[in-house]
């Protein structure tokens, strides 16, 4: 494979390293034979031009994922057999066989020269990360790892521990300096979202056109038969007698519900509404994914998502990370009941499932909340009334403003002007300008093929991702599945919304 020539791409630089973090706008020549062999001559014939010479030896291929319209190889960069933290190089290779994009945090080879060695053991490592505070109960998930971790232009040894916490509820990764057992840094990874709930199609307003979910006093209604959809479980495991299936489970949850003549047919006052709706509705959505192509080697979910669908007391819910679970909980209305609400977390299980550990910028965070919102919305757009299409989590939100009340909106006029740096800013309000933004995509596409590049688009991220990235991502969904069919009203709205540089 030739190398690229001169001026024939376009590069964002590094911020420490005098080397290239991303090449973009390109196509190389047709390769040959599988993902990583293309990629592994791609990156050797522009070794020189990515400034990753010495170190390209030391990449191993960890994953290759094969989306729709795309395979994308992930390769981890090593150093004296250990992985050094976000130093991965992905090549993405379009069905034409042709690099489209590479994007590299390799770390040079005088930077890793100047490394010394790890002196404290993964006990001490423990300790420092469980001194982090929280009344409740904590323990780690999963083995800590002994990792290389780069500060600018310096590279430390590091242990990785993963810690979840019940109070107040967390699933905090944490870095220990191997030499001094300081903390370098600790980030929460717990997707989580305030919500109420209601597990209808999606939601008792769906079906019940006229019912108001709230009375005089502001107190929620109990929603009346009409609210209720019949709808068939599929996938179960088994005798059926609880909710096991080959997509979904409900084994986390206490007191589960269990019937012989398989019928879970229940109202919304009886216990164990909440987990069936969180079965069928996850269940469905996953069965959606299979339906856009995501099956076979390419299917997101290797083992049945595990939910617990009364997990806490509180008016909150999550999805973990490291233990890939789902947890709703049923303070106020359950979470679980709300088709929306499922969904919303869903989301953030299905970007996990593409990009592990996605969210840990400010950006990328404000994404992963906007991304869960569109997911919900155009599932069940086709199923609400026109003015709730651009409402998400109605139910759940019944007692919140705006007409109709709702947790959050979809049709913002906010663009990336407006985002919060701050510290302190919610990435649920940063989300709006994402879930936004999507939602102008859904308009002008329809649902399907928005669907299908706004998730095909998450093969190139990583956890640490931009708006920005994340539209030409899109760019890229749309000319690897559509050959560039919506390329013209996908830059209209990046620019709209003040997304960019797409081009």
């Amino acid at each position: 494979m030739r190398p690229l020539a001169a001026k024939s791409f376009k590069s964002i630089p590094g911020k420490y390293y005098q080397t290239p973090k991303e090449l973009w706008g390109f196509q190389s020549e047709r390769g040959d034979g599988p993902p990583a062999a293309i990629a592994r001559r791609f990156l050797e014939a522009n070794r020189e031009t990515l400034g990753i010479t010495s170190a390209l030896d030391r990449l191993d291929v960890r994953r290759v994922i094969h989306g729709r319209g795309a395979d994308h190889v992930i390769l981890q960069q090593l150093w004296r057999r250990r992985r050094i933290h976000r130093a991965y190089v992905t090549v993405h290779i379009g069905r034409d066989r042709r690099v489209y994009l590479v994007k590299s945090r390799a770390v040079p080879e005088d930077v890793l020269r100047e490394a010394e060695d790890a002196r404290i053991g993964s006990a001490s490592a423990v300790r420092a990360a469980l001194a982090g505070g929280g009344r409740g109960r904590a323990w780690v998930v999963g083995k800590p790892e002994l990792l290389w971790y780069p500060a600018r232009r310096l590279l430390h040894p590091a242990w990785r521990v993963r810690i979840h916490r019940t109070r107040p509820r967390a699933e905090v990764i944490t870095y220990v300096h191997a030499v001094t057992g300081h903390v370098i840094s600790r980030y929460d990874n717990l997707a989580a979202a305030t919500g109420r709930a209601t597990v209808f199609l999606p939601n008792p307003m769906a079906r019940a056109r006229s019912f108001d979910p709230l009375d005089d006093s502001d107190r929620v209604r109990r929603p009346p038969a009409t609210a209720y959809a019949a709808v068939r479980l599929t996938a179960l495991r088994g005798r059926g007698r609880v909710l096991d299936g080959r997509r979904v489970t409900t084994r986390l949850t206490r007191r589960r519900l269990r019937s012989a003549r398989l019928d879970f047919s229940l109202e919304s006052v009886r216990a164990g509404f909440e987990e069936v709706s969180a079965y069928y509705h996850v269940n469905e959505a996953i069965a959606y994914l299979e339906g856009l192509g995501y099956r076979g080697r390419r299917r997101l979910f290797t083992r049945p998502l595990a939910i617990d669908a009364r997990g806490t007391r509180d008016d909150n819910s999550w999805y973990s990370p490291g233990e890939r679970t789902l947890t709703f909980g049923t303070g106020d209305v359950d979470d679980a009941e709300d088709g929306e609400t499922l969904l919303h977390e869903f989301g953030h299980a299905l970007q996990d499932a593409i990009c592990p550990d996605f969210g840990q910028s400010a950006e990328a965070a404000a994404m992963g909340e906007g991304f869960g919102d569109y997911f919900a919305g155009s599932f069940f757009a086709a199923r609400k009334p026109r003015d709730y299409r651009d409402a998400v989590m109605t139910w759940d939100g019944a007692r919140g403003d705006g007409s109709p009340p709702c947790v959050r909106r979809l049709d913002s006029t906010l663009t990336y002007e407006s985002f919060d740096h701050r510290a302190t800013a919610d990435e649920h309000e940063n989300g709006q300008i994402w879930s936004a933004t999507l939602w102008d995509i859904w308009k002008a596409t329809g649902r399907r093929v928005a669907d299908r590049i706004i998730i095909e688009s998450h093969f190139q991220l990583d956890g640490f991702t931009s708006f920005a990235r994340g539209a030409r991502a899109i760019l890229d969904a749309d000319r690897n599945l559509y050959r560039e069919r919506h390329a013209a009203v996908l830059k209209r709205i990046f620019r709209r919304r003040g997304i960019g540089p797409v081009e």
